[in-house]
């Protein structure tokens, strides 16, 4: 069919509208902060293992004899049982740093479960700032003493206090919006 002129008819107007709204295809700001407070809550878990480490054996030492103290009874076990106390937080501190890390890039890929792995991070931080400070906080002046600063005690619950509130801004509105 053409025109009377045999030029083809007009075409009709088509318009495709999406059924649902587009998703931001960039990278939401707020995951910047997100991954950046996840970078300082790392460092204070190196910190305080550093630290740790820099003098283990009188640290080892110390909290066995508060333990001793407070406790006679405990005999030998109290050193066997500072040194679980031990190895435990050092398994804590290592799940923290890789789930931070993990986390954070799966985060910048824009990948829901970089939220997910950051929020598992986050209570193991909690969990091992807890665990330290019912280790610690009964010799604190003790530790003080061989050279362990008192605020260096509390590293581990600024790192998870940093990790919770990072993880909290991974739960805004922008950035639920831009992953996926």
């Amino acid at each position: 069919m053409s025109n009377a002129d045999g030029s083809p008819p007009p075409r009709p107007r088509v318009a495709v509208t999406p059924m649902r709204p587009q998703r931001p295809t960039g990278r939401a700001p707020a995951i910047r902060y997100v991954i950046l407070g996840w970078l300082v809550a790392v460092a204070l878990v190196v910190v305080i293992v550093g630290l740790t480490l820099l003098s283990l054996n009188d640290i080892r030492a110390t909290l066995a004899a508060d333990l001793v103290r407070a406790h006679p009874e405990s005999g030998t076990d109290a050193a066997r049982a500072v040194d679980i106390s031990l190895m435990v937080g050092g398994v804590i501190a290592v799940l923290v740093v890789v789930l931070g890390l993990f986390g954070s890039a799966r985060l910048w890929d824009n990948r829901r479960s970089g939220r997910t792995i950051l929020t598992i991070g986050a209570v193991v931080a909690v969990a091992g700032a807890v665990g330290f400070h019912l280790t610690v906080s009964p010799s604190a002046t003790a530790l003080a003493d061989i050279g362990m600063p008192v605020v260096a005690q509390w590293i581990p619950a600024a790192a998870a206090l940093v990790a919770v509130v990072a993880t909290g801004f991974s739960y805004r509105r922008s950035v639920t919006a831009s992953l996926r």
